[in-house]
């Protein structure tokens, strides 16, 4: 068997008492728990002699460490800033943790739970809403009841940004003077294209500056002439950033106004611009309003041709309304597309299937435009009916009869008038009413008694009448 040892042990904690026990035996010393740092020792005597050993004991506890400091970045009143710190669980608990920050300091995340030993990286935003020096002190708590705290000082700067608008490549009719509303013309766009002007936005300030655009509300937003992609920026300090405000008309021959806010963050005031441009459609346009074939002898075709164009930088859609088969003239193509600055040639034909006259006023449809019309005429001859050839004076004499009100006189009649110099001819030839009898009526048309005729018009003017009649 182990001898047996007899010592007598004391402390500072407890009083001496005799123990007797061998080398396998375990002893164990009743101790207190207040949570605090233990250091004592224990004397061993026995007959051999007296020693003792050093004790050192410390209870689990929760311990959080952060900087003592954090400088924020120099940030615009109204904007924002960010850093970052660690903060660390050095203890040998898991603890949980609050976070109180004043305004307008945010620390994130406000909440937490780090296991011994974990650490996590805390945001701290910055949202200045006044031009001042912040120095402000943040706390942790953590520990039993949350009784315990670790502080970090928060320093940072806000000053009021400033943010200059002026017009890129400015025209003579845009308007920026100090003291007036800006204003940014588009001048003339096409309907359907689309023109892009720009803004400079520059920032003398030794912040950034945050800005946003805002269009004028509109309740018919689809209906919106004026658009802007750029919703939000930053300028840096010092630097310049160009925006694009685009116009894509749909409404022909209208001037559209809106207004762009250029609101910056903070304390800035805003810049109100007005832009303004002008709707404007195709501009296409023949090489002529009038096509002759003269005569045509019966079976044969005649051929012309004549080019569209369209001045203009928008493209345009056109179509001749000329689709009836049956018809003597023919124009190919009847319809197409024109592009910006662009001609192309059109082929008119003339193939007649009677001896007669023919004329026909053809529409030439645009869109977004008023039509445009071609006169189309040519007489066809046989070997037996050869009828007098249509010009096209005489068509310009027939509209200027009907202005002046001479189109549903015979040709007869006229011929009478124009013997007894109740009637006069222009210098181009057109007949028309005297000065000194304007005023006395000609007489109702077809009276029961018609005078003989001892005189007659030249022979174009009586074909342009009799060609009249027939088309009424």
């Amino acid at each position: 068997p182990a001898p047996l040892t007899t010592v007598c042990i004391w402390s500072k904690e407890m009083l001496p008492c005799p123990c007797t026990f061998s080398s396998t035996d375990c002893l164990c010393l009743p101790a207190h728990t207040p949570q605090k740092e233990y250091a004592d020792q224990l004397w061993f005597e026995k007959a051999e002699g007296t020693f003792c050993v050093d004790l050192r004991a410390t209870l689990p506890c929760h311990s959080l460490i952060c900087p003592a400091s954090l400088q924020l970045p120099m940030c615009a009143t109204g904007d924002m800033a960010e850093a970052w710190f660690c903060l660390d669980n050095v203890g040998d608990l898991a603890t949980f943790f609050t976070w109180e920050a004043p305004s307008p300091f945010q620390v994130l995340p406000n909440t937490g739970l780090l296991e011994p030993g974990q650490a996590c990286r805390i945001k701290v935003i910055f949202q200045p809403l006044m031009a001042i020096i912040y120095d402000v002190q943040a706390t942790c708590w953590f520990g039993e009841g949350s009784k315990q705290k670790s502080s970090i000082q928060l320093r940072a700067v806000a000053k009021c940004a400033q943010l200059l608008v002026s017009i890129k490549q400015k025209r003579p009719e845009d308007q920026e003077a100090e003291g007036f509303q800006k204003v940014l013309h588009f001048g003339s766009v096409s309907v359907g294209c689309t023109t892009e002007r720009q803004i400079k936005l520059y920032n003398p300030s030794v912040v950034s500056a945050s800005f946003r655009i805002e269009m004028t509300p509109d309740t018919l937003a689809k209906d919106q002439a004026f658009s802007c992609p750029t919703a939000q920026g930053i300028v840096l300090p010092g630097e310049k950033k160009c925006v694009s405000v685009f116009f894509h008309p749909e409404t022909l021959d209208v001037r559209t106004m809106d207004y762009l806010s250029i609101v910056p963050s903070g304390c800035a005031s805003q810049t109100l611009l007005k832009v303004v441009g002008f709707c404007k459609g195709p501009a296409v346009s023949l090489q002529s309003y009038c096509i002759d074939f003269s005569w045509v002898n019966h079976g044969e075709r005649s051929e012309q041709t004549l080019w569209i164009e369209n001045k203009s930088e928008c493209t345009a859609r056109f179509q001749f309304a000329i689709d009836c088969q049956e018809s003597v003239f023919s124009i190919r193509p009847a319809f197409g597309t024109l592009a910006g600055k662009a001609r192309i040639t059109l082929h008119c034909a003339f193939q007649p299937t009677h001896p007669i006259i023919y004329f026909r006023r053809v529409a030439c449809l645009i869109h977004h435009q008023d039509p445009l019309f071609l006169d189309m005429m040519g007489t066809c001859h046989s070997d037996s009916t050869k009828p007098a050839v249509l010009r096209p004076q005489h068509l310009a004499w027939y509209r200027t009869h009907l202005v002046r009100g001479l189109a549903l006189y015979p040709p007869d009649i006229l011929g009478i008038m124009l013997r007894e110099k109740k009637l006069e001819q222009d210098k181009n030839g057109a007949l028309m009413i005297p000065i000194e009898v304007q005023r006395t009526p000609l007489g109702p048309l077809g009276a029961g008694s018609r005078p003989q005729v001892h005189g007659e018009l030249s022979g174009t003017q009586a074909l342009c009448n009799i060609w009249m009649h027939v088309v009424s």
